[in-house]
């Protein structure tokens, strides 16, 4: 998935109301209303039908959407609930009590392991289920989007804190693709009897706390 946003990397560093301005000015072109939008994903969350979801995605994939990354962590916190409560039903219904990962794989959730030879009758019933109920998949296609969106949107400001603290533009700019790289890769969920975890959820501040030992930048002083 590509999010694009009409600037290079460094544009975006060097000058951050200026990309807001090229956002605002596409906005116009495509003569979107999105007034009111922030509000409307903090207060309607629970409202918001899978439409809805695909049409923010959709302008978030576009550049033209300005949704905050805390609209957005309050979006993957709300819906995840629903999906992470169906799945680990699933997973104590089938047996599955060790962790599993279940990963995107040509626009497909696929359970690791349901599709070997000897595959455990858990994994092959969980990997049916999955193929008949479609509604599922697409909740889950989309937080694992939303989830991108957002550890993204958080590399970029972290990329600005390592500029801010003189980091080298060649190894902020690496920090950036390797880290979207390295997120662009995590489509997948972990589950078992006790836990669901969305394997995106997070890693962006892993990343940056590498970086951070790595170029050798401290915490700030309280």
């Amino acid at each position: 998935m590509q999010i694009q946003s009409g600037l290079s990397l460094m544009d975006y560093l060097n000058d951050p109301a200026k990309s807001q301005q090229a956002l605002d000015r596409a906005v116009q072109a495509q003569k979107q209303n999105l007034a009111g939008e922030l509000t409307e994903l903090d207060t309607g969350l629970g409202g918001m039908s899978d439409n809805e979801i695909d049409d923010t995605l959709k302008k978030m994939e576009q550049g033209q959407s300005s949704v905050s990354l805390q609209s957005l962590d309050n979006m993957i916190a709300f819906h995840s609930k629903p999906v992470a409560t169906q799945l680990q039903d699933l997973a104590k219904r089938f047996g599955i009590e060790t962790p599993t990962e279940i990963k995107l794989v040509e626009g497909k959730w696929q359970v690791a392991g349901a599709d070997a030879e000897d595959a455990r009758p858990e994994l092959q019933r969980l990997q049916q289920y999955l193929d008949a109920d479609q509604g599922l998949q697409k909740r889950m296609d989309q937080l694992n989007r939303l989830s991108e969106f957002f550890e993204w949107g958080s590399t970029r400001d972290f990329a600005a804190q390592l500029k801010e603290a003189k980091v080298s533009e060649t190894d902020v700019v690496s920090y950036l693709k390797q880290s979207r790289s390295h997120l662009m890769s995590m489509d997948s969920f972990t589950l078992s009897s006790s836990e669901v975890k969305l394997n995106s959820r997070g890693e962006a501040q892993h990343l940056f706390d590498a970086a951070k030992k790595l170029f050798g930048v401290s915490e700030p002083k309280s």
